[in-house]
């Protein structure tokens, strides 16, 4: 992110979004699924996530701007949260997401929970290898 000066006005130049950047929005849903599981113990409990939100986490962890500032970085907060619905979309249709890490397996169902104004607020359900999960029947 770079800063310039033009006599008493500051000019922001936005961060650049690369295709290799975008990639890791993943990881930071998986961030997120595994401190609310592991902090709430609540096993059969669903974990309510929206895609705009998934954005700003994305955005303050990775460049340290806050929502607030959404105005002064548009373009960056949209194609952010564009790629956020569109990762909540591949979740959704495959209605399962699943990883290892080195101390534990994580399995969450996911469904829809709402839809406002194209922000996508998934559930996300954590599953044991000895509860079944299916989808709620439409």
């Amino acid at each position: 992110m770079r800063t310039t000066h033009d006599d008493s006005r500051t000019i922001v130049f936005e961060p650049e979004t690369t295709p290799s950047i975008l990639a890791t929005i993943p990881d930071c849903l998986r961030v997120i699924l595994q401190e609310m599981s592991e902090s709430t113990k609540r096993k059969g409990k669903s974990i309510l996530i929206s895609s705009n939100s998934l954005a700003n986490k994305f955005i303050m962890e990775r460049w340290k701007i806050r929502p607030s500032q959404r105005k002064r970085y548009r373009n960056l907060f949209a194609e952010i949260r564009k790629r956020s619905r569109a990762i909540f979309q591949h979740y959704l249709a495959r209605s399962k997401i699943e990883w290892k890490t080195k101390d534990a397996n994580y399995v969450f169902g996911i469904f829809k929970f709402d839809e406002i104004r194209g922000n996508l607020i998934l559930g996300f359900v954590p599953i044991s290898n000895e509860s079944e999960w299916t989808l709620p029947v439409k």
